[in-house]
């Protein structure tokens, strides 16, 4: 790929992200449509699927259902909340300009499949490296070289969201550090975010999943939940790390309550069927919805990962079985199948690891 291609990539990547931060996110059918229940079935022993009614779960769903929610605090609380908020940010972000601050809304946050109130803090100056980013990005007013909008969970206590709204750079840019060096910086930044307390008393629960581009000029770093050693599909934190400048470019945090997680992950983490078997249902499926001919697929890494585990927690709530606000099943346990087909394009497989059912292509 050529660098100009990258560069356009970088800035679809941080457009398209940017519009599902605000918008939302539903997942909808790909061209391989899925016609209804997989009648394939897996032999041998099933493991038990403890199942909760909506009369008597007490497992209720800790986020919002709302597409709109509204924030649920007096005026009064608001604006303690908005302190507590600007006293975080400048901790976390020494560097930006404090007395930008003031131009705060409450807004909403996506956050791994659901919508929560969130304070926005919009056009907040970021001082960090300013001769080294005006050197950077020479199409950027020299007088105004960054500024970033930073949105702070109330609930979480802590920021969902830090970055620019617009991305610059230049064709002749270079890498200051490597990518390991990338890596070990983005991990001692998240450390710092969530408290060190924190990240010592998680750490083995965590599954650190790397991203970058063949340039070496950014590093996207994920820091996955995992739970009985098993990733979530959805669940875990993002560092886009400029290598440029040797600083964070973008943050973002979608984890969940861990306790929360933990009551509606109660099924075997030990898949009943093997990656293998589940190729072949999914296999299977495409040849069928094909009029019976050979569908060619090439197996390939979650789009944009090194590695990505496939076996995985299905935590979506788009997948999710919720009724009046509570969980009426545990969460599944499934195996994520990327692949892609002749015509370039990737699609995803996610079959039920215990029962063999095709939930979704």
């Amino acid at each position: 790929m050529k660098k100009s291609e990258k560069i356009k990539f970088v800035i679809l990547f941080i457009f398209m992200f940017t519009v599902v931060t605000v918008s939302g996110y539903t997942p909808g059918s790909n061209e391989v449509g899925v016609s209804e229940t997989s009648t394939v079935q897996s032999t041998g022993e099933q493991y038990p699927f403890v199942t909760f009614s909506s009369e008597n779960s007490t497992i209720k769903v800790p986020w919002p259902q709302e597409e709109n929610p509204v924030p649920p605090y007096s005026e009064e609380e608001k604006e303690l909340l908005v302190d507590e908020a600007k006293q975080e940010i400048i901790r976390l972000f020494p560097e930006l300009d404090e007395n930008t601050l003031d131009n705060v809304s409450w807004g909403r946050l996506y956050c791994s499949g659901y919508i929560v109130p969130a304070i926005v803090f919009s056009d907040v100056l970021d001082l960090s490296k300013v001769e080294e980013r005006r050197a950077i990005y020479k199409y950027y007013d020299q007088n105004d070289p960054r500024t970033v909008n930073v949105i702070y969970d109330p609930e979480r206590k802590t920021i969902g969201r830090y970055g620019p709204d617009g991305f610059g750079m230049d064709g002749d840019d270079e890498a200051i550090i490597s990518v390991d060096e990338a890596e070990e910086h983005a991990l001692k930044f998240y450390k710092k975010m969530v408290g060190e307390e924190y990240y010592e008393e998680h750490k083995d629960e965590f599954y650190i999943a790397r991203r970058d581009y063949d340039d070496d000029l950014f590093l996207d770093l994920d820091i996955c939940t995992t739970y009985k050693g098993v990733v979530y599909f959805e669940d875990h934190s993002s560092v886009n790390y400029d290598m440029r400048l040797d600083t964070v470019n973008n943050y973002f945090d979608t984890r969940r309550d861990p306790d929360a997680l933990s009551q509606i992950t109660t099924l075997s983490p030990e898949p009943h069927i093997t990656i293998g078997e589940a190729k072949e249902i999914l296999e299977e499926r495409l040849k069928e919805n094909n009029g019976g001919s050979e569908v060619d697929i090439e197996y390939c890494q979650r789009y944009q990962y090194y590695y990505y585990p496939n076996l995985q927690w299905l935590d979506e709530p788009y997948y999710m079985d919720i009724e009046d606000g509570y969980v009426t099943n545990p969460l599944k346990i499934i195996w994520e199948l990327p692949y892609i087909t002749p015509n370039g394009r990737m699609h995803y497989g996610i079959i039920d690891a215990h029962t063999g059912e095709i939930i979704d292509i």
